[in-house]
């Protein structure tokens, strides 16, 4: 009787792959081996051909949840007589060739052990099986064994082993198995460093008790510390958000159950799937007009009309909020504006002056990861705030086709890196801005792990144009190290291939308009762009749109205070001064106006610049105390707008500029009329959607795709759909944000596109928690 070898490839490890295959095997009653390798998952069975292929069919068809099969080959080998089926020891592979699993939610089957009295995990903190648990963070090697984790010195139980060796248990070959008779080990240290308490239960009540009397409890959780305390508390957030520096910024609210939830925030389906999927991302709602919880909105999410809910995705998270019955506060463990704390020892260190006390346990995470954020706009369009844990580092299918490994560096903001390798795409989770040492740190050290896991040497590294981007002269530090050649890719094209790239779109057959709005990148003519039109043609890219230039005051300074793009835009008003009165000092004031009347160094065409001073002229924010404080704060006054009429400003296209003046006039004109400014903030956007309107009529067009940071703006993106919907395509990205954690993905995409290099096309651009 012959044997047959198959060979998968794709993401088939971490997932339940191995003890699938054997309990088909045992089911078909076919006899041979299944062994997790660097380049996939080998099967081999000795049986007749007819079988052989029923087997494998049944393999791939009903492969785990959680798994992508993206290859997969069967060839006849020679004939070996096997006594049974068995999981074999996995093998190394010269080159690694896999996708890698993400950190996944905690499943129903672990959590309804946790919470039974009668199974040995009950209430065990670390609970996990084949279908959840860490994956992406604990993985110091492959193919993807225990002993290639930061578990690998923890030994099993003998009760552990019998499942991991039982095919009809859920933890049949689960790496991250564990239980109370083989522990991780929660413990307790207090202000000074010294270990206070251990022990599972005992550490739980110390947190309640924390909880309860309003304190700040930092909590190791599966991508790095989280700060916790109780959201009814408006002293308990006040303290945080002092100790952390964060004086207005949004936090998430952990919720012990979604019927919790639901008494706070407007949670629809979309929301629901999103929050109980095994991604388990933070989902910003709607509030309702009256919570019922008690927490302390304005406290949490001051001048926002949502807030951003999370339930459980850990059995610890789990344990902690059920045991304190209330929502909590929970933001990631670190000062504002640095990355996320994930080593035990900085914890203890940087975590003293925030923290009441410090939660850890004995399994360390090898690389950061935030929780993802997402909000859903009209139609359940996605919006991705932040892609991160339960996401990265896999996208799947990949849109290119390359030879070797080329590495794309992203951007500073939001910054985010793309390595393809081997026809596998790979997106790091979000890294943060890359403005302080930390983040620097952070950023190489995510990029350093994912090649030393991959075994890869990068043959070409791509970069953002800017030519003072910390990501880009860590680009060409590199490509000097690996002696490779770099090239350059425009911020604003990258946003527009990425987008295409999404939805597998490489030489249209019809021109495509990309309206791409973000606060700032750099501009072929030097300049600061950020309110651009596209259009892609059989020919390639050309910028045929963009606001009208305004200056740039100040550099960077004018990007963190909105004051000053309102002092911008009203450079050539006749009531300048009238109107900037009240958002700037006397001393200030005669300062900018004697700035104002030199001729300006740089120029911006910026629309998060405009929407910035929008806010400031209708007194809603003058500085930002966090990024994008004007922009969402301006989104949240046209939410709050009731009338059915929905006014509009003018924008006049004239050639290649967008004339914004005369919408900042009519707005003026309107704020003197004493209009509301939730009215004004309704207008301005149902402006921006009627102007894309008129773009797309002038450039006859029929699709149109959207790209840049102020599509994160979920009133802007509903009134697109409003207004567009029907007449043309609409392209919003589904799978990434459309800030500029997209940059590294659409860097890629440019060089395919204008390289003509080969992409596939026709991809499904399906929402990444919508499993099989």
């Amino acid at each position: 009787m012959p044997n047959y070898q198959l060979h998968i490839k794709g993401l088939v490890q971490g997932v339940g792959f191995r003890p699938h295959v054997l309990k088909t095997a045992r089911h078909y009653g076919v006899t041979g081996w299944v062994q997790n390798s660097g380049d996939g998952v080998k099967i081999e069975v000795n049986c007749d051909k007819e079988k052989a292929a029923a087997f494998y069919d049944e393999v791939i068809k009903n492969s785990p949840a959680g798994s992508i099969v993206s290859s997969y080959r069967m060839k006849q080998v020679s004939e070996r007589v096997y006594d049974g089926f068995t999981i074999m020891h996995s093998t190394a592979h010269d080159t690694i060739d896999l996708l890698l699993p993400p950190d996944r939610a905690i499943c129903p089957s672990c959590r309804q052990e946790l919470s039974d009295p009668s199974n040995r995990r009950y209430r065990y903190p670390f609970i996990t099986c084949l279908s959840c648990g860490p994956r992406y963070t604990i993985i110091s090697g492959l193919p993807y064994d225990r002993k290639l984790t930061s578990m690998a010195d923890m030994e099993t139980c003998p009760a552990c082993r019998l499942e991991y060796s039982d095919p009809n248990d859920h933890r049949c070959h689960s790496q991250t198995q564990s239980c109370p008779d083989c522990p991780i080990t929660l413990q307790v240290t207090d202000l000074s460093g010294f270990p206070e308490t251990t022990g599972n239960e005992q550490v739980l009540k110390i947190i309640e008790q924390y909880l309860s009397a309003g304190k700040i409890v930092a909590l190791k959780g599966i991508g790095g510390y989280l700060l916790l305390c109780d959201a009814t508390s408006e002293t308990a957030i006040a303290t945080l958000r002092a100790r952390k520096k964060r004086p207005a910024k949004p936090f998430a609210v952990l919720y012990p159950s979604l019927a919790m939830a639901e008494q706070d925030a407007e949670i629809g389906e979309h929301e629901k799937t999103a929050l109980e999927s095994a991604v388990a991302p933070v989902v910003i709602c709607r509030l309702k007009e009256t919570p019922q919880t008690g927490i302390a909105v304005e406290s949490i999410a001051p001048g926002l009309s949502g807030i951003g809910v999370l339930l459980p995705y850990s059995p610890l998270l789990l344990l902690v909020s059920q045991d304190f019955h209330k929502p909590l506060v929970a933001t990631s463990a670190n000062l504002s504006g640095s990355p996320i704390i994930y080593e035990d020892e900085i914890a203890f260190r940087e975590l003293r002056d925030i923290a009441d006390i410090t939660v850890s346990y004995n399994r360390n995470i090898l690389v950061p990861a935030d929780d993802s954020v997402v909000q859903f706009a009209s139609g359940g369009q996605p919006i991705w705030l932040r892609r991160a844990r339960g996401l990265a580092p896999g996208y799947f299918p990949s849109p290119f086709r390359m030879d070797g490994c080329q590495l794309a560096m992203g951007a500073e903001l939001k910054s985010s890196f793309a390595l393809a390798l081997r026809n596998n795409l790979y997106i790091s989770q979000y890294l943060g801005d890359q403005q302080s040492w930390a983040s620097q740190l952070g950023y190489r050290h995510t990029l350093n792990h994912l090649l030393k896991i991959m075994g890869a040497t990068p043959d070409r590294i791509l970069l953002d144009r800017h030519p003072h981007y910390q990501v880009a002269a860590l680009g060409r530090e590199l490509a000097d190290e690996y002696d490779t050649p770099v090239q350059e890719v425009q911020h604003h094209l990258a946003h527009f291939s990425a987008l295409l790239a999404e939805y597998g779109i490489f030489s249209p057959p019809e021109p495509i308009l990309g309206i791409i709005w973000d606060g700032n990148g750099y501009g072929d003519d030097g300049q600061v762009w950020g309110g651009e039109a596209f259009l892609l043609e059989q020919d390639g890219f050309s910028r045929v749109a963009h606001l009208d230039y305004f200056p740039q005051l100040l550099g960077d300074k004018m990007n963190r205070e909105p004051r000053l793009s309102a002092a911008s835009l009203l450079r050539k008003h006749p009531d300048q001064p009238a109107l900037l009165k009240n958002m700037f000092s006397e001393q200030e004031r005669n300062y900018y106006e004697k700035l104002l009347r030199q001729e300006p160094d740089l120029l911006s065409s910026s629309m998060g610049r405009l929407l910035d001073g929008i806010s400031a002229l209708l007194g809603i924010t003058f500085i930002n105390r966090y990024e994008g404080e004007a922009a969402m704060k301006l989104e949240a006054k046209a939410l709050r707008h009731k009338g059915q009429e929905i006014p509009t400003y003018p924008i006049r296209i004239n050639g290649r500029l967008l004339e914004w003046q005369p919408m900042l006039s009519a707005i003026i004109r309107d704020r003197q009329k004493g209009v509301p400014s939730e009215q004004i903030a309704a207008g301005v956007f149902e402006s921006l959607a009627m102007l894309v309107l008129e773009l797309a009529i002038r450039y006859d067009v029929k699709t149109i795709a959207f790209s840049g940071g102020v599509f994160q703006n979920a009133f802007l993106v509903s009134r697109l759909k409003a207004g567009l919907h029907g007449r043309f395509r609409l392209l919003f990205h589904q799978r990434l944000s459309p800030n500029d954690e997209c940059i590294g993905f659409g860097q890629l995409a440019y060089t395919c596109i204008t390289n003509h290099e080969t992409i596939k096309t026709d991809l499904p651009c399906a929402l990444p928690f919508q499993e099989k």
